[in-house]
């Protein structure tokens, strides 16, 4: 396929939901309606209904979605201004609206050169450092340990929050689909794992149900111990609950689904679109 998708039911709950609550918002901004009339609103109640229905990861997505849609929805005011005035105002409206879309267009550019060098930066850092300059023995890693597990374990988990803080820093689109969602968090754990930790212990894994369409990632200690299924997106909300249980209900997420064979090929995904 010419252009991969993995969009889940929920991707589109999330933007049906930020159109509707964007629609409200821009009707009360200019007067068609009240927040008054909230209270016997149906469309209202129908929001209230799936915001509580949704995981925490996904009204945050609901949030951010319905911020760029006032943006670009809302266009900035037009004064009745004439002469001289008028001009200025005139000028100063499109040079922010040119200075705006130039960067737009730079900013995937920009992205891309920071990404590749922080790649550079992680290619000379040795095992057992971090980028920011702090020595993995910096840390007690026996409160990041599991209840009856070994200090060595605690280690692991610190890995596991290190990754995930910097997946959530360095989040972006890497398909250019236009979308920042599972398979981008994923592909941007597995690829920033590889650079620190032996890449082994890191495989991108794909549940494919009738509730869910989703990619995470599971890791393992090292080879021989038990794999772990986590969610990439976990630090969005809290970084120190990272399994998929922690965010996905038994009735959306069934391990049963999980499919591992095609590790490779989602590998080589990530990896084609980090070039």
């Amino acid at each position: 396929m010419s252009k991969l998708s993995v969009e889940t039911e929920y991707d589109k709950a999330v933007d049906a939901v930020a159109t509707s609550l964007t629609d409200c918002y821009m009707r009360k901004k200019y007067g068609d309606c009240t927040e008054s009339k909230c209270k016997t609103c149906d469309t209202y109640r129908q929001q209230v209904n799936c915001l509580n229905n949704m995981p925490d990861i996904d009204k945050i997505r609901v949030d951010n979605n319905v911020t760029r849609q006032i943006l670009l929805r809302d266009p900035p005011e037009q004064k009745q201004v004439k002469g001289i005035d008028y001009i200025k105002a005139s000028a100063s409206f499109y040079l922010r609206d040119f200075f705006s879309n130039f960067i737009k267009v730079l900013a995937p550019f920009i992205g891309m050169v920071l990404f590749i060098l922080f790649l550079v930066c992680a290619s000379q850092c040795y095992e057992g450092t971090y980028l920011y300059g702090q020595s993995l023995n910096d840390y007690d890693y026996s409160k990041y340990a599991l209840p009856g597990e070994a200090a060595n374990a605690g280690k692991y988990r610190k890995h596991i929050l290190d990754i995930l803080d910097k997946t959530k820093s360095y989040a972006r689109d890497i398909n250019n689909d236009g979308e920042i969602n599972c398979v981008d968090y994923a592909c941007i754990f597995k690829l920033l794992w590889d650079k620190q930790y032996d890449s082994n212990n890191c495989e991108i894994v794909r549940n494919k149900s009738g509730t869910m369409n989703h990619l995470f990632i599971r890791v393992r200690q090292y080879a021989g111990t038990p794999w772990e299924c986590i969610e990439p997106q976990a630090a969005l909300k809290d970084i120190n609950r990272y399994f998929m249980e922690d965010f996905w209900p038994p009735d959306i997420y069934n391990p049963v689904y999980n499919n591992y064979e095609e590790a490779d090929y989602w590998y080589e995904y990530a990896t084609r679109y980090s070039r």
